[in-house]
């Protein structure tokens, strides 16, 4: 796609990085989440530190943003990453 500014050309690309690589497809994105998710639901659910509707939201988020701008490998890391940041630690109930 080319525009005319001034007696220059201005070159605008069209292919984006994520539509000439298919190397992490949305199914793999889905896969990886929920076997991410399923680990970690029977790693930290000794408690109530574990919110499974949280994570769920935070997957979710991360996959609207990485179809939207950045690509599915960092909506993964994104995913991972929020819910590192959101599991509270153990709480003591007195």
């Amino acid at each position: 796609m080319n525009f005319f500014v001034f007696t220059q050309t201005i070159l605008v690309a069209t292919s984006s990085a994520k539509a000439t690589t298919d190397s992490f497809s949305f199914a793999t994105y889905v896969i990886l989440s929920l076997l991410y998710i399923m680990i970690m639901h029977f790693a930290v659910n000794m408690g109530s530190e574990f919110n499974l509707m949280q994570m769920i939201f935070f997957f979710v988020f991360s996959g609207i943003l990485g179809y939207l701008f950045l690509g599915y490998e960092t909506a993964f890391v994104v995913g991972v990453v929020l819910s590192l940041i959101f599991i509270s630690g153990p709480r003591k109930d007195l």
